[in-house]
C-alpha cells in the first residue's frame, strides 16, 4: 500500500517541461517511386534550473514544516 502511493505521488509530482517538436519528411524518388523516406523529429527542450521538485520543497521549506510533521507521525503510527 505505501509503495502505491510512493509511487503515484512522484508520478504525479515529476514535472514535465513543454517541448516544441517540429517534423520534417523528405521523399527521395525516381520515376515516380518513392526509394527512400526520410523523416526527421527536431525538439526544442527547455528546462527551468531554479525550479525545485515538490518533494524537496515540501520537506525543506519553512512553511510546510507542521505538514511534515504530521506526514511523519501518521506514516509512523500506522507502521
Amino acid at each position: 500500500m505505501v509503495k502505491r502511493f510512493v509511487i503515484i505521488f512522484f508520478l504525479i509530482t515529476s514535472s514535465v517541461s513543454g517541448n516544441e517538436c517540429t517534423y520534417k519528411t523528405e521523399q527521395i524518388k525516381e520515376n515516380g517511386k518513392v526509394i527512400k523516406v526520410i523523416e526527421q523529429k527536431i525538439c526544442t527542450e527547455t528546462e527551468s534550473l531554479t525550479k525545485q521538485n515538490f518533494l524537496v520543497k515540501f520537506l525543506t521549506s519553512p512553511e510546510y514544516e507542521n505538514s511534515v510533521i504530521f506526514v511523519v507521525m501518521a506514516i509512523l503510527e500506522n507502521i
